[in-house]
C-alpha cells in the first residue's frame, strides 16, 4: 500500500510547527496562498507579454543537467521560451527555467505574492554570520526562487535540499507531480559521494536497476500539487518533480531550531579536513544556540498543545 500525503486547510502555525515542522513530516497546505494576486495574474502568457524581451540561457536538455555549466545552452527571450513551454510534450519537453531568484529576475512581481505564509518563520538563513563563507551560503539559500516549465519537463535529479533546509513549494499555475522519499529510505537512493544530497539514480521513472538494484526497494509517495497549494518538504526528505502541464512555481527554504542540527551535520560533513569539520560544527552549534534563545517565543508556539 502506497503512502499518502496529508492535505490540510485552515492550519494554524502552532499545529503546523508541532505536527509537521518539528515532526519532520510533509504536508500539503491547500489554502496557504490565499489572497495572492499571482494566482489570478501569473500565466505563461502573462510572462510572455510582460517580459517578452528578457534574455537568458538554459540547458537544452533540461531533464539531465542539474547545474548549468554554460555548455550546450541555448539563449532565449522570455517570449520564445514561453512558446516552447506551451508546445512542450513528453517526447520533446521544453527546457526548465528553474532556481531563478524571483526578486532579482522580476522585482515588480513582489507584491503579487504577499503576504508570505507565516509558516516560514522564524528563518535563520537571512541572518548575519561571523564566518563570511557561512553567511554567503546561507543568505543565498534564503532567496525565493521561481520555476517555469512545460508538460513533460522534470527536475533533473532526485535530491534533498542543501544545508539541511526545509523546503516550501508553492504552485501558482498548472499541475506538478511530486515523488518524495523519507530519510529512512536513503539507503536505497544512492547518494553521490561528491554531493551527498544528490542521488546517482538516472531516472525514478526508468531506473537502471542493474546499476542501482536497491532502488527497487524504495517506496515513494507520489501526488500532484494543484494551483494555490503549498507543499512542505521537511529537512532531508528526498524529492523530484514532473510537470503535468505548463507550470509556474515558487520555492522557499527555511532553517531554524527544528532543523539546525541537520544543517550542522550537512556543513561539517562537507568539510573534508577533520579540523575544519570540527571547527564548523563548534561554530554552528553555538550560532544555533544563540538564535534558539532569541527566537524562544516561536519555539513555545511550536510546542503549544
Amino acid at each position: 500500500m502506497k503512502a499518502e500525503i496529508e492535505h490540510r486547510d485552515n492550519l494554524s502555525y502552532e499545529e503546523f510547527a508541532r505536527d509537521y515542522q518539528y515532526a519532520n513530516k510533509p504536508v500539503v497546505i491547500t489554502d496557504a496562498l490565499k489572497g495572492w494576486a499571482a494566482l489570478q495574474r501569473w500565466t505563461p502568457e502573462f510572462f510572455a507579454q510582460n517580459f517578452a524581451d528578457m534574455k537568458f540561457s538554459l540547458p537544452e536538455k533540461g531533464k539531465s543537467q542539474y547545474k548549468a555549466d554554460g555548455k550546450g545552452e541555448v539563449e532565449y527571450t522570455m517570449a520564445s521560451f514561453i512558446d516552447r513551454v506551451l508546445s512542450s510534450t513528453e517526447e520533446n519537453p521544453a527546457p526548465y527555467f528553474r532556481n531563478q531568484i524571483l526578486y532579482d529576475m522580476f522585482p515588480t512581481l513582489k507584491q503579487d505574492i504577499e503576504p508570505l505564509p507565516e509558516y516560514f518563520k522564524p528563518n535563520w538563513l537571512p541572518d548575519r554570520y561571523m564566518v563570511k563563507y557561512v553567511g554567503e551560503v546561507l543568505n543565498r539559500g534564503a532567496a525565493l526562487e521561481i520555476y517555469i516549465g512545460g508538460h513533460g519537463g522534470a527536475f533533473p535529479v532526485l535530491h534533498y535540499d542543501g544545508a539541511g533546509a526545509h523546503a516550501f513549494l508553492m504552485q501558482v499555475y498548472g499541475r506538478k507531480q511530486f515523488i518524495i522519499y523519507p530519510p529512512s529510505q536513503e539507503k536505497f537512493l544512492y547518494p553521490s559521494p561528491e554531493k551527498e544530497n544528490l542521488s546517482l539514480i538516472n531516472s525514478v521513472d526508468n531506473p537502471d536497476l542493474t546499476k542501482f538494484p536497491l532502488f527497487a526497494q524504495a517506496e515513494p509517495t507520489v501526488f500532484v500539487l494543484e494551483p494555490g497549494e503549498m507543499l512542505f518538504i521537511p529537512s532531508h526528505w528526498w524529492h523530484t518533480t514532473k510537470m503535468l502541464s505548463p507550470s509556474i512555481s515558487i520555492s522557499a527554504n527555511v532553517v531554524n531550531q527544528s532543523n539546525w542540527h541537520e544543517l550542522v551535520t550537512f556543513v561539517s560533513m562537507r568539510r573534508r579536513n577533520p579540523l575544519m569539520s570540527f571547527a564548523s560544527r563548534v561554530y554552528l552549534t553555538g550560532a544555533g544556540a544563540k538564535r534558539s534563545w532569541r527566537d524562544r517565543s516561536w519555539r513555545k508556539r511550536a510546542l503549544a498543545s
